[in-house]
Formats: structure tokens, sequence, C-alpha cells
């Protein structure tokens, strides 16, 4: 598997084939003597801003404290739960709304899409 290419920023999809956000980064569990495995795939705004570099991590995680409170929890997924579908990834047992990966969509959508004003259809 090409890591970059095969998994990383390809999106996930959970039982109900609803996308529940795209790969930011990945969990290597090193081994002495053997090359390192990939054990986990991670989801997460700050997990994505970090790849940006430490000061993007931390405003991301000084965003999510301000905002949601506390700190911001990664989902991570584990490698064998992965299977392929089509260009995108989907894991058969988890229902993403049971999963912190779209609780900051889902605040979003609760507190600033539902009050937003609507604009006019036409004549």
């Amino acid at each position: 598997m090409l890591l970059v290419h095969d998994l990383l920023d390809k999106l996930l999809r959970d039982k109900h084939r609803q996308p529940i956000g795209r790969v930011d980064g990945v969990a290597l569990e090193l081994r002495d003597g053997e090359p390192p495995r990939v054990t986990d795939v991670v989801l997460g705004g700050t997990v994505l801003a970090s790849r940006l570099g430490g000061w993007a991590a931390r405003l991301a995680a000084a965003l999510h404290r301000r905002v949601r409170g506390g700190e911001p929890t990664p989902t991570r997924i584990a490698v064998a739960q992965l299977s392929r579908d089509g260009e995108s990834w989907k894991v058969d047992d988890i229902d993403g709304r049971d999963t912190p990966a779209l609780a900051w969509e889902l605040w979003l959508r609760t507190h600033v899409v539902a009050r937003a004003p609507l604009k006019g259809g036409g004549e």
C-alpha cells in the first residue's frame, strides 16, 4: 500500500455509507528490527492542522477549547476495520454519529447553520 496515495486524505464512510470525514493522519507502531506498521487512521481537525505545522495545531486546539470546551479528541479507527469502497474507505461496524469525527460538524449544523437566515427563493 502506498500510504499517502491510498490512505491519507481519502474519504471514510461509516456502516450506513455516510461520510464521516477524511483520513487526516495515521498512527504507526514502531517495532525493533522490523519496519513500522500502520495501526490506526486518525480523523480530526487538529490532526489535519498539525500537518501544516505546530502553530496551526495550537490554533485549532485553542479554537476547539474556546468553542466546544475541553481538549479535542481525534477519532482513531483500527486499519483492520477498514475495507475499500471504490476511491474511499468504509468501516462496517461504526456509526459516524457515535464518534467524535462528526461532533464538530453536528455542532456547526446546530449552532450556526440552523440559525442562518434563509435567502429568498425568487419572485
